[in-house]
């Protein structure tokens, strides 16, 4: 079995793994002018939105009952972390919606609803629901599975690049690298245009034929994925021309140029190098981006070097190889261990969230190749050197097995970015539409000898955190849920069976996100605990939504 064929068996799984996760925004809302839900004497001459970071306005807008667009709004003004929105005409007395939808510095697209009213109390909001927005589309799948390609034919590329340059490899060897390579780059070259394109559907929440539509390709244009392009493209252009120059007289400034612009173009998006300190993250991701494009771009070399080479002469091109992977390998690491402590903040969520069991499962993967390399450098390539010819073979089964790996690796990788990092909820505890309200409702159920406690915030229309604890019948806090799910109805107004999945925080507690309760009454809750993978305990709650 070939490289090609193992690429085809693994992909469609890999796909399958990927998509798994919730598609999550990383930008958080600290603040707002108005606040949900609060009651302005007077009409307000600007709307103010306060981010935990930079984002890129889509649309901010007010809205009547109806759901009509008022108060004459003019441009929407960037400022830091705010956005503001100047209005042009005095809002009458009455109820409104505020709705927005940005694009955050990972490109990742988030909004919300909520009310707020002038001179009187908020009216029912039942006909304001049909306005809210969702923060994820059918784009979302699309933009995930050219992050996913992108991500694998550009450390291909740049890793063809590196290997070519610190690593003498035989006759033969150099042109293969070289085709491998150079496809890759075409391939990486379309991926990043395709990444504005699919972006930017996905920003506007586009139809299938959104890719034909001006405002698409604007809306990704305005992006960090632009800058990344704008990298990413002419490094890809250049590798290209080295790669098709033959390997005989390979054009090293060439191949350095494209290697670190590939390496750069991803380092002005995605929500790691753009994680505060940027300075230090931008920098650490450099590092940890080369590592893995030498060692990645190195198996198919090292491949065709023990199918056309004497068993000798491969085992000196091993040794050679390992030198350089040491110093590889130190670098993803170290730079490993930065990231992940950047983003989990503690190890507590490492598995206590769903983006610290992400980054478990890629740390596990990680180690297995760590333990197939330590047997090439210990065993393989010492019988290689000594001319085995049965080393050869074996080696190349475990170069298969190190590139199935590396390709889950790649979507573990790529599923990350869809998933809110731990950072990112820290600064909605501490600052988020929920606690700068600083009011809510707590209730407490029992069932079979559990309990489940309930902290609603605010517990008014609009978007509401709910935390929530469960006690066994020891009546000791239960730390480790399979998961946990509430499932909201509101009869009056004809809401049923609206799902929200928790999100564990680690220290037995779950944080759950419930936008959907826009309109206030008394809400009947179905809080299901997962005490096991096969066992759950079901409460029922009523949570009154002023």
């Amino acid at each position: 079995m070939n490289l090609k064929s193992l690429t085809s068996r693994i992909l469609p799984f890999l796909l399958m793994v990927s998509f798994a996760p919730q598609a999550l925004a990383h930008a958080v809302l600290l603040g707002s002018t108005p606040k949900a839900n609060e009651m302005l004497a007077e009409s307000p001459k600007e709307l103010t939105l306060n981010f935990n970071e930079e984002v890129g306005p889509i649309f901010f807008k007010v809205l009547d009952k109806t759901g009509k667009e008022v108060g004459a709004p003019g441009a929407i003004r960037p400022d830091g972390n705010n956005l503001h929105l100047p209005l042009g005409e005095t809002l009458a007395n009455g109820t409104y919606v505020l709705t927005y939808r940005v694009i955050s510095a990972d490109t990742h697209p988030v909004g919300t609803t909520f009310g707020f009213s002038v001179g009187e109390p908020m009216a029912d909001m039942t006909q304001m629901n049909q306005s809210a927005e969702s923060s994820s589309t059918p784009w979302t799948y699309a933009v995930a599975a050219n992050r996913w390609v992108l991500y694998a034919v550009m450390l291909l590329a740049a890793g063809s690049a590196l290997f070519t340059l610190l690593v003498p490899t035989p006759a033969g060897v150099g042109a293969a690298t070289f085709s491998l390579g150079r496809t890759s780059a075409i391939v990486a070259a379309i991926s990043y245009l395709l990444a504005i394109g699919f972006g930017g559907a996905e920003m506007v929440m586009g139809s299938a034929t959104a890719l034909l539509s001006v405002n698409t390709w604007s809306r990704g244009l305005g992006s960090t994925l632009t800058p990344s392009a704008v990298i990413g493209v002419p490094a890809m252009l250049v590798l290209i021309y080295a790669f098709g120059q033959g390997a005989e007289k390979p054009k090293i400034g060439a191949l350095t140029v494209g290697a670190v612009g590939a390496v750069g173009s991803f380092l002005v998006t995605g929500h790691a190098a753009t994680a505060a300190p940027v300075w230090l993250m931008a920098t650490v991701v450099a590092i940890h981006l080369f590592g893995t494009a030498f060692w990645f771009g190195a198996l198919y070399p090292l491949f065709k070097t023990t199918q056309v080479a004497e068993p000798a002469h491969a085992g000196a091109v091993m040794t050679k190889f390992s030198i350089w992977a040491m110093y590889s390998v130190g670098l993803i690491v170290l730079s490993g261990v930065v990231i992940s402590f950047v983003q989990v903040t503690s190890v507590a969520n490492l598995t206590s969230t769903v983006y610290g069991n992400g980054l478990v499962r890629k740390l596990v993967l990680v180690a297995l190749i760590l333990l197939l390399a330590a047997y090439n450098k210990f065993s393989l390539t010492p019988a290689l050197e000594k001319g085995d010819a049965s080393a050869a073979p074996r080696f190349r089964l475990i170069v298969r097995i190190e590139f199935a790996l590396y390709v889950l690796i790649l979507g573990v990788a790529m599923s990350l970015t869809l998933t809110t990092p731990p950072r990112a909820i820290v600064d909605q505890g501490k600052g988020g539409m929920a606690a700068m309200m600083n009011e809510g409702f707590k209730a407490t159920a029992q069932a079979d000898g559990y309990t489940v406690d309930l902290d609603i915030t605010p517990a008014k229309a609009g978007e509401n955190m709910i935390m929530a604890s469960v006690k066994g019948k020891d009546g000791q806090l239960i730390t480790t849920l399979k998961d946990f799910e509430i499932t909201g109805n509101l009869e009056t107004a004809g809401i049923a069976d609206v799902l929200v999945k928790g999100q564990n925080m680690g220290n037995g507690m779950w944080h759950v996100m419930f936008k959907e309760m826009i309109i206030p009454g008394e809400w009947s809750l179905k809080i299901d605990a997962f005490v096991t993978d096969f066992d759950k305990v079901s409460f029922e709650a009523k949570v009154p939504i002023k």
